[in-house]
């Protein structure tokens, strides 16, 4: 390198050890080195001549190099010089030092002054474009004043306003920190950032275009444009989205137009000004922003600054509000999806639980009530109808009953059949799920004739009638399937028992049976008669049963079954006899006083070995 050729590097750095350390290294490479020993004398001698980089200590007397680095960068009219910040400390690499603009920030030590060289010879090998290349005019303009100033006015002009683009990039922080107020509102939250772009730079026309599964597009002051002029904006930020979205499959667009931003009177057919940005969260790409104006010069170096400054708050503005629109779409298609089956206040409950998930992904042991509901007849019904009357009875009569779970808080499991299985409980539970129950059954059970059939034929002496059996104990729920194919379910001989009492109304008349463990879950306004014990089939212990109605039984009646159904339990089936005939006398129709009478006068004359009780039924 010759001499004419050597590039002229300033040193500032007070230690005169260090600094000769440095002019040592650097001139062994080559370089021309001239040193200073504060900022302050560093900056006179820069407004006089341009030197080919600056290498500024992070700690000097009077202006620090950052204030020096600040100084260059944002408000003199030599910003392209390369400047390269340094330090002995480990502090060199944080917020304030980068926040400078400096070129290169590099921590050194007596066994790296290497270092510096490699930084230097790098950016003179790399030939970057400075961003105050694309504003020449500007420049040339800020130089044009300048020649006109002293070297003291020069000094004062250029920190002056490099204070003010540092007041104006905390302007538009604190923007950026008040629209968090509504990053859970989309929407508005676009329109405050648009108003607050125009007060920036008074656009005439803006798009944002979002990542998302359907690309978000927020665009405004289009309605002032020629439609022609609109569509060639519009492809401009479309290809430049696309080229930065990196995707391999086509973007599907979501547009909306905010109005009453941009103020003009008039339509305009020309953009002579137009900027695009970059928007990231981190390394995650989070869209693009486009900005162009029918006016020239209107996106200067300090407008185009300030939003590149503030590019990667917005990035995560911008990132948790997209997360939030993700959560509200998610919670519409949960609630979509649930709300057939569920009762509102049940997807609230789960929405805002802490373990929600953890409730639905995890198999677990848990108390269910389990109720199993069951149409009377409905295969000899349905042998006698089209299947499409079936199927629009069955939609009717499962809107009907579902309608009836969800207002109690229960959950439709499954449809099986023309049976519905409903829990309470189970995802989300209550304390008095087997009153709600309980409550429930009763009142779908008293809608029966409410629902519209006229479409059906039924057989002989045959009409809409159903059967409930209610348990309550434990179960395991979760998802439950294959790989392929799982489902949030409950299995477990609770749900064994409520279709096995379910199928017991048949035998004993009732329209609702609950076993005992659900008898004593309820309050005491609730009207329940003790029936039976019995062992059903596939169970060796014992299960007592109880009816359920919504009006109480005569009086005489309860009295006299209750008595009777003692003495039958203690195997005293001659004393049993009269009280169960004296409860049909009552209701000659209950099957219940029948089916126990007709043992009593069985087991008199054939006791039963070991009697215990309970009787063991040998069908479903």
């Amino acid at each position: 390198m010759s001499k004419s050729e050597k590039k002229l590097i300033y040193v500032v750095e007070p230690s005169r050890v260090l600094s000769k350390l440095i002019t040592t290294e650097l001139k062994d490479n080559g370089y021309e080195v001239e040193v200073f020993s504060t900022g302050l004398e560093a900056l006179r001698t820069i407004i006089k001549t341009t030197p080919d980089c600056i290498l500024a200590d992070k700690v000097l007397p009077v202006i620090d190099g950052l204030e020096l680095c600040k100084i260059i960068k944002e408000g003199s009219s030599k910003t392209s010089i390369p400047f390269i910040i340094f330090s002995a400390e480990d502090t060199v690499f944080d917020f304030w030092t980068n926040s400078t603009g400096a070129n290169d920030v590099i921590s050194i030590s007596h066994a790296n002054f290497e270092e510096l060289s490699k930084a230097v010879e790098k950016i003179f090998a790399y030939k970057y474009i400075e961003t105050d290349s694309f504003f020449e005019e500007e420049k040339s303009e800020k130089e044009a004043l300048e020649t006109s100033l002293s070297d003291e006015e020069k000094l004062m002009y250029w920190i002056v306003d490099a204070m003010d683009k540092s007041e104006f990039y905390l302007s538009m922080v604190r923007n950026i920190i008040d629209l968090y107020e509504y990053v859970k509102k989309p929407e508005l939250l676009v329109e405050k950032l648009f108003e607050m772009f125009y007060k920036v730079c008074d656009y005439d026309v803006i798009e944002l275009i979002l990542d998302n599964q359907i690309a978000k597009v927020y665009e405004s002051g289009l309605e002032f444009m020629p439609e022609e002029v609109g569509q060639e904006f519009w492809d401009i930020c479309k290809t430049d989205f696309e080229q930065k979205a990196k995707k391999n499959h086509t973007i599907t667009y979501d547009t909306i137009s905010l109005m009453n931003i941009v103020k003009s009177e008039y339509q305009k057919s020309k953009f002579e000004s137009y900027r695009d940005f970059t928007i990231k969260a981190g390394d995650e790409f989070i869209g693009t922003l486009h900005l162009a104006s029918c006016k020239k010069k209107i996106f200067n170096y300090k407008v185009q600054s300030s939003i590149e400054f503030i590019i990667p708050a917005l990035g995560y503005l911008l990132q948790e509000s997209l997360y939030h629109e993700t959560i509200s779409r998610s919670e519409k298609m949960l609630r979509s999806a649930f709300s057939k089956f569920v009762p509102e206040e049940i997807i609230n409950d789960m929405l805002k639980s802490d373990d929600a998930q953890e409730q639905v992904n995890n198999n677990e042991k848990r108390n269910v009530v389990v109720l199993m509901c069951d149409i009377r007849n409905f295969t000899s019904i349905s042998e006698i109808n089209q299947p499409e009357d079936v199927v629009g009875f069955l939609n009717t009569y499962f809107t009907h009953m579902v309608d009836i779970v969800k207002k109690y808080g229960g959950t439709v499991d499954k449809f099986i059949g023309d049976a519905i299985m409903v829990l309470f409980g189970a995802p989300i539970s209550y304390n008095d799920n087997a009153q709600r129950a309980v409550q429930a059954a009763i009142e779908m059970y008293g809608q029966l004739d409410q629902i519209p059939c006229s479409q059906l034929k039924f057989p002989e002496g045959v009409k809409l009638d159903i059967g409930i059996g209610i348990h309550y104990g434990d179960v395991i729920v979760g998802n439950i399937g294959s790989i392929d194919k799982t489902s949030y379910t409950v299995i477990g001989d609770t749900v064994n028992l409520a279709s096995r009492l379910e199928g017991l109304t048949k035998l004993y008349g009732a329209k609702v049976i609950i076993s005992e463990a659900v008898c004593k879950e309820l309050s005491e306004n609730m009207n329940v008669l003790l029936l039976d014990s019995v062992k059903v089939k596939g169970k060796k212990e014992s299960v007592q049963i109880y009816r359920a109605d919504e009006k109480a039984l005569p009086s005489d009646f309860t009295e006299a079954y209750s008595k009777g159904f003692k003495s039958y339990s203690e195997g005293a089936f001659a004393l049993a006899k009269p009280y169960f005939e004296k409860a049909s006398e009552i209701l000659p129709n209950d099957k219940a006083t029948k089916l126990l009478l007709g043992r009593c006068n069985e087991f008199i004359v054939n006791k039963p070995e070991n009697w215990d009780g309970a009787i063991t039924l040998t069908s479903k």
